[in-house]
């Protein structure tokens, strides 16, 4: 329990006002980036996923 309240803690939301920044932070943290996260591009959600080639890809998030 204590190493989720853990995790908690340090994840941060990502909110871009511009697609154009979220790449950029994207291809600035390839490493750190889990798939699945989710990131909010003026108030959209996209999921990052993988393509074909394995590239890193932003797929809007359908609720």
């Amino acid at each position: 329990m204590e190493c989720e309240k853990a995790n908690e803690k340090k994840a941060r939301e990502l909110k871009f006002s511009r697609v154009d920044a979220a790449i950029e932070w994207i291809r600035e943290h390839k490493a750190e980036v889990a798939l699945g996260t989710v990131v909010i591009i003026a108030g959209v959600a996209f999921v990052v996923t993988t393509g074909g080639a394995g590239a890193l890809i932003l797929a809007p998030l359908a609720l």
